[in-house]
């Protein structure tokens, strides 16, 4: 009996995390992909900055079309199960200003 006490424990244990584990595992370009779908446009006009992994098993992200920044999400299970791409529109992103931009910035295309 005691081990049917003990069983939600290693499930619960297993998935903590995930979103920290899953944003080490999923590239970069696995997450053009999905933000380019969700905006309509190509995987090759996204560009990914900002990624965090959270316990809750999401991946945030920033994806950038151009000069338009969009916050973006996805969740995962451990990095090995994925959802779509789920993104805000491009006013949410707080645009830097130019007399911020520094040669980095502007390498970087976010200026």
């Amino acid at each position: 009996m005691k081990n049917f006490k003990v069983l939600p424990l290693l499930f619960a244990s297993l998935f903590v995390g995930c979103g920290t584990v899953g944003n080490m595992v999923i590239q970069d370009q696995t997450l053009e992909q999905k933000a380019a779908f969700a905006l309509n446009t190509t995987s090759d006009k996204v560009a990914i900055s900002n990624r965090q992994g959270s316990i809750d098993g999401t991946i945030n992200f920033v994806a950038t079309v151009g000069k338009k920044s969009h916050q973006c999400y996805i969740t995962t299970v451990g990095g090995a199960i994925s959802s779509q791409a789920v993104c805000s529109g491009s006013n949410s992103v707080k645009q830097s200003s130019d007399n911020q931009c520094n040669a980095l910035l502007k390498a970087a295309g976010r200026c």
